[in-house]
């Protein structure tokens, strides 16, 4: 505004000095709008597709400048994907969060300005470790270079029960991919089996009397896996 009170010459004159400097004045612009660039937030959620263990679980994540509104969108998420009971587990500015889960549903987040470390330091503040694993991850910067997560550690075997006559049979399923050497033990029973990679065991418990009672089962591999589970018999 102050160019207009110039006379006729004085705005010549002006004209010629901002064609001198007319690339100069726009590199400064754009430094100033990379300095006023806003903030970004990512949030990631998690929530469950079952309640029993081994528990699924589901993840959902959104990126914004809003990290109120960010939080909705990245739960929503969650729950369009087909979890339920989502919670929010971790949200950067600037930067790249991570929800891990184990078998048992329980959650934990982390972040940092690097992906693979947010997402170490999710799994990490697990309480258990076991089918401890990155479910959602993710960064504001696109430009973030793709680091590749953790491994997956092996999953435990799942097991279900039948009532027989004169005891029950404990179908074992391997979810590792490993072969190897297991043992079921509950309460004053033990016994050892081999169980092939995807494959179904069906160890037969016989003679077993129904106490009618919870009854804690744990199936210890050779492979570094196991599983802790409870039978009503």
């Amino acid at each position: 505004m102050m160019i207009n009170t110039f006379g006729r010459r004085a705005r010549i004159a002006l004209g010629a000095i901002l064609l001198t400097v007319g690339a100069t004045g726009t590199g400064m612009l754009g430094a100033i709008g990379t300095a006023n660039a806003a903030d970004q937030y990512v949030v990631v959620a998690v929530g469950l597709k079952n309640d029993n263990p081994p528990v699924v679980s589901v993840g959902g994540m959104s990126v914004g400048t809003d990290e109120q509104q960010t939080g909705v969108n990245a739960l929503s998420n969650c729950q369009n994907n087909g979890g339920s009971h989502c919670v929010l587990e971790a949200s950067a500015k600037n930067g790249c969060a991570a929800a891990a889960a184990n078998d048992f549903g329980e959650f934990a987040g982390g972040t940092d300005a690097v992906l693979s470390t947010a997402q170490n330091s999710a799994v990490s503040k697990l309480q258990n470790q076991q089918g401890a694993h990155v479910v959602v991850s993710g960064c504001t910067n696109p430009q973030q270079p793709p680091s590749s997560p953790p491994p997956a550690p092996k999953q435990g075997p799942t097991v279900s029960w039948d009532v027989i006559v004169g005891g029950l049979v404990a179908h074992i399923t391997d979810r590792s991919g490993v072969s190897s050497q297991c043992t079921y033990a509950t309460d004053n029973y033990s016994r050892s089996f081999a169980l092939p990679a995807n494959a179904t065991y069906d160890l037969k418990i016989v003679p077993a009397i129904p106490q009618f009672r919870n009854w804690t089962v744990t199936i210890t591999c050779d492979n570094g896996t196991s599983t802790q589970t409870t039978n009503y018999f």
